[in-house]
């Protein structure tokens, strides 16, 4: 039986190896491409990857090697080294990029915070102002409130005076001479009105006298301008009461709002 021929393969720095049917022995060395090599047979003769042969050599295209071109082989314990430097590369510039995104989320969670509270800022600024606005405003619309009200109650109160004065002696005549049904104040309280209505709205306004008429055309028992100012005692009395009814909600309603105000 014929033996195989061993061919022994130089590689610097090494003493020779067998490569014929066995596996090189895998140590640091540098190897001389021949003519007809290719990476594939070369990884397989060195027990590597073409990817080891590839990334030791820093070659560009795995398909394009030459003869005499320096092959430098890896050992395995330098591969496991540059595993172990490439996987601490990776987790290093992985923890980089983690502290970096932390970085700029805690700046845009800060800046947004900030925006939010310049505008919390700014609302609350224009709430005050809008406040003491509408409070000017409300404390300017009383005011001219209680002047026109001031003014109002100044004619009726002088309108009274003189009304009072000008009807006292007909009504002490009329209230102590009977007409016919009685008295006015009777025919007053016979037809629906009160005594607090008579003696807190009536005699204030006409002195009791139901023909009272004062200089600014005010007529009878109420002072009034409406149609029941006019007529007989009982036409004035259901006048006078629905109006207070209508206008304060009842008799001591008008006779509370007349006693406060000196007018109704």
């Amino acid at each position: 039986m014929s033996k195989m021929k061993e061919t022994a393969l130089t590689i610097a720095g090494l003493a020779s190896v067998l490569v014929a049917g066995q596996t090189v022995a895998n140590a640091a060395s540098t190897y001389t491409v021949q003519k007809g090599d290719t990476l594939s047979e070369l990884a397989d003769k060195f027990n590597l990857t073409v990817e080891d042969l590839v990334k030791t050599n820093k070659i560009t295209d795995a398909n394009m090697i030459f003869a005499d071109q320096q092959i430098e082989v890896p050992t395995q314990e330098e591969l496991n080294e540059n595993a172990l430097n490439t996987t601490a590369a990776s987790s290093a510039n992985s923890a980089a990029s983690d502290a970096a995104s932390s970085a700029m989320s805690e700046a845009v969670a800060s800046m947004t915070a900030a925006s939010e509270a310049a505008a919390s800022s700014a609302a609350a600024s224009e709430a005050v102002a809008s406040s003491v606005a509408a409070s000017e405003a409300a404390a300017s619309k009383a005011a001219e409130s209680e002047a026109a009200a001031a003014s109002v109650q100044a004619q009726p109160v002088a309108q009274d005076t003189a009304v009072a004065e000008q009807a006292a002696p007909v009504a002490q005549q009329a209230a102590a001479a009977p007409a016919a049904g009685g008295s006015v104040y009777d025919q007053f309280i016979a037809n629906g009105g009160t005594d607090a209505l008579w003696q807190n709205i009536v005699m204030p306004e006409s002195g009791g006298n139901p023909n009272a008429v004062s200089p600014n055309g005010y007529m009878g028992l109420g002072q009034t301008k409406e149609g029941w100012g006019t007529g007989d005692v009982a036409t004035q009395t259901n006048g006078l009461v629905n109006y207070a009814v209508s206008r304060y909600g009842s008799v001591d309603g008008a006779v509370q709002f007349r006693a406060a105000n000196g007018w109704w």
